[in-house]
């Protein structure tokens, strides 16, 4: 028989009785000393220990569950002591991080991994991981990636050039104001010999290059690296292609051209910063020479047509730091250019051309004009006709710019095109190219306008009827509309208005006067004109006043539909005013009412026709606004002459189309504008010329200085100048007249013109 259970810690723990609570056990885990009876003292907040009933204790031998009822017994105090957890004490967790929940490193590896955060590899050693650079932390493996695609460029592994390629690609895109061959040696030449792969992909036959010049170069595939191979165009004219036309590629042809298409698009990206073009121009002229002459010579194919781009891209920004010569492969090869039926390749020819030498010193840079040919010369010239491609025509006319700075070669030119008939108008024509209409206008008479009035006009009887059979606010805003209008240059005080208002519809009789009180009203007024607004001007001193601002009483109220009333200004001795004043809505109603009222005419049968049968007696005068027509005559009894005069006073009959007039303030004084207009080119933001106008004024001033002084025979023996502009010089003063943009530099033109020929 089983011993029975007499504590918790023997057994299972029993559930507690029904409707009873379960209070669990709150005591320390480890005591230093357990009594029946009481326990040692244990840190509290109460200074005496804490006794209890050793039958409460559940960790107690006594501890009877049936019995215990969980009421008549004290919690005993919890210690508790602090335990360091990551949350409290992450310093002490820092180093203790399971390293599967780390972060996962960049995997520099990886040919699809994003560079556009990374920055330019630095040449300083790598840091500790905790040091700090320019405030940034910088990371020792930061330029991992540049050396692993440099070196592995230079290793020629195929893996290896493939990641290196690619990520340059992305490098030069992305960092390329930032990425400099300096920082790589060898990277440019390595660039530059994948590219020429293009050989050995279209003919089989792969370069060789050669840096010591002692050695020779006579075999055909060799390439003088260090200072450009000379002969280079015939070389590539002995090798034959045996390039397929058709669009098929095996997989290793399509990998290889790929190659080499990303190693151009590399070095196009990098030259655009012009540390670049000036640091491969300089270190390693003669391979980027022969670079460029032998992929601008590609075999037109569209396949290569991206790398031709690219190379021409190439040509754009490193001749700048070149020299060239009538017999420079590369120049040679650009001008073929001129000739392609590609408008990319014929815009990126003409600007490379013309930036030959442009940064050099040397002022014998560029001696390559004047070996341009005739058929060369003539398809520069259909270039300028090109209105519509403003890119080939401003990059033609660069060409003639540079190629006319030389008095011999305006001589050769005028061999090759009709100078005065064709050369010379065609670029007067240019000198409006992308011209503006533009108006000047200089103020000689300000515009002066009659003051606005100072009284609000008085409500006819008639209008006020109508206004009181209105109730607030909208009566309130009618009258504004009829005796107000906006003016933003106008304002009337905010007490002259209120008062104005309440001396015409305040009713002593009613409470308040029924109108609105002054706060509404003036509300209302901002409600009824858009522009209108209430404003408090302080004034000198203590002075303040309220005003409304955009709104001016009108000369004469207006009717509902927005017509000025006329009024009857026939004298009348029998008011102390002497004056009708009666107010009608129409110039109908006012005419009748002078004819039958005051002239007392019959009417006649037809509606609004009166009888003017002459009267017995002379009874008819005009008293119109102290009308002096018969004060000395004294009346009349022709009525029909008197009828017709009276009329001449009266404002003619309305339309029934017509439309309220304008209420503007009458003009005193017109305003005298004198105006010009020019026809504009365009400027920069500092006010200088530039464009296709601007180089058409500078050929044309090269052509006027250099035409040489001798007389020509196909023009009846007149002078080159004289033959050249002597029609065309109506033309240049109307476009210096007009042109502003362009008026110091026809005005040079028309000076060296005007030196040698005499009009």
């Amino acid at each position: 028989m089983s011993t029975p259970r007499t504590s918790l810690r023997q057994g299972l723990r029993q559930a507690p009785k029904v409707n009873q609570p379960f209070i669990p056990d709150t005591t320390p885990a480890r005591r230093s000393h357990i009594q029946h009876g009481f326990t040692s003292p244990q840190p509290s907040t109460s200074p005496h220990p804490v006794t209890f009933n050793p039958a409460a204790n559940p960790q107690n031998s006594q501890f009877a569950v049936d019995s215990w009822e969980g009421k008549d017994h004290r919690q005993l105090p919890m210690s508790t002591r602090e335990v360091p957890t990551p949350g409290n004490r992450p310093v002490l967790f820092a180093n203790l991080r399971d390293p599967a929940k780390a972060p996962r490193q960049l995997d520099y590896y990886d040919p699809y991994f994003p560079l556009r955060f990374l920055e330019v590899p630095r040449s300083q050693p790598a840091l500790h991981p905790k040091e700090y650079r320019n405030g940034l932390t910088v990371s020792p493996t930061a330029d991992h990636i540049y050396k692993r695609a440099h070196y592995g460029l230079q290793s020629g592994i195929p893996d290896e050039v493939d990641f290196a390629l690619y990520h340059l690609v992305q490098i030069s895109n992305q960092r390329w104001d930032k990425f400099k061959f300096e920082g790589f040696p060898l990277l440019a030449e390595t660039l530059m010999q994948k590219a020429l792969d293009i050989t050995h992909l279209c003919t089989g036959v792969k370069w060789e290059f050669q840096y010591d010049p002692l050695q020779p170069i006579d075999r055909v595939n060799v390439l003088n690296s260090l200072h450009g191979t000379r002969d280079l165009l015939d070389k590539i004219k002995k090798i034959p292609v045996n390039l397929p036309i058709d669009s098929l590629e095996t997989d290793e042809f399509n990998h290889q051209l790929r190659n080499i298409k990303e190693a151009t698009l590399v070095l196009r990206n990098m030259v655009l910063l012009k540390e670049n073009a000036f640091y491969v121009s300089r270190y390693a002229k003669g391979l980027l020479r022969d670079f460029l002459v032998i992929l601008i010579n590609a075999p037109n194919q569209p396949r290569l047509n991206e790398i031709k781009n690219d190379a021409l891209d190439i040509a754009e920004e490193v001749t700048k730091f070149l020299r060239t010569d009538p017999e420079d492969p590369l120049w040679i090869s650009l001008v073929n250019c001129i000739d392609s039926p590609d408008r990319a390749h014929v815009v990126r020819a003409l600007w490379a051309l013309t930036h030959f030498g442009t940064e050099l010193d040397d002022a014998d840079a560029n001696r390559s004009m004047e070996s341009l040919t005739k058929p060369t010369l003539q398809q520069l010239y259909y270039h300028t006709l090109l209105d519509l491609d403003k890119d080939i025509l401003s990059g033609a006319l660069d060409l003639w710019y540079q190629y006319t700075l030389s008095p011999d070669n305006i001589e050769t030119l005028m061999d090759v095109v009709n100078f005065p008939i064709v050369f010379v108008p065609r670029m007067v024509a240019l000198l409006t190219y992308e011209a503006r209409p533009t108006r000047k206008e200089t103020v000689l008479q300000e515009e002066k306008v009659a003051p606005p009035p100072t009284d609000i006009p008085r409500v006819p009887p008639e209008l006020l009827e109508k206004l009181m059979e209105l109730s607030e606010p909208e009566r309130s805003s009618q009258w504004l509309r009829c005796c107000f209008i906006e003016d933003a240059e106008c304002e009337i005080t905010q007490i002259a208005l209120w008062q104005a208002y309440q001396s015409r519809f305040a009713d002593p009789r009613v409470a308040g006067g029924g109108v609105l009180p002054a706060a509404e009203f003036i509300k209302n007024v901002s409600n009824t004109f858009t522009n209108a607004q209430a404003q408090v001007i302080n004034g000198p001193g203590t002075a303040t006043k309220f005003i409304i601002k955009g709104i001016r009483p009108l000369e004469i109220a207006h009717t509902f539909e927005a017509f000025p009333y006329v009024y009857c200004r026939w004298a009348d001795n029998s008011k102390p005013s002497k004056m009708c004043q009666r107010a009608f809505t129409s110039p109908t109603d006012l005419r009748n009412h002078v004819f039958g009222d005051h002239m007392n005419l019959e009417p006649a049968e037809t509606e609004g026709q009166y009888k003017l049968d002459t009267a017995e007696t002379a009874i008819h005068t005009c008293q119109w606004d102290h009308c002096a027509r018969f004060r000395a005559s004294g009346p009349s009894a022709n009525t029909s002459m008197v009828a017709g005069h009276v009329s001449s006073h009266l404002p003619e009959d309305r339309p029934a189309d017509a439309q309220p007039p304008s209420s503007k303030r009458a003009i005193l004084q017109e305003r005298i504008v004198r105006k010009w207009f020019y026809m504009d080119t365009p400027i920069n933001e500092k006010g200088e010329p530039f464009g296709v106008a601007y180089k058409a004024a500078l050929v044309l001033r090269n052509i006027a200085r250099g035409l040489p002084n001798r007389t020509t025979s196909r023009y009846g023996g007149l002078p080159w100048k004289k033959a050249c502009f002597t029609s065309q010089r109506p033309k240049i003063v109307e476009v210096w007249d007009r042109n502003r943009a362009l008026r110091k530099e026809l005005t040079e033109l028309i000076m060296v013109i005007e030196k040698e020929v005499d009009y």
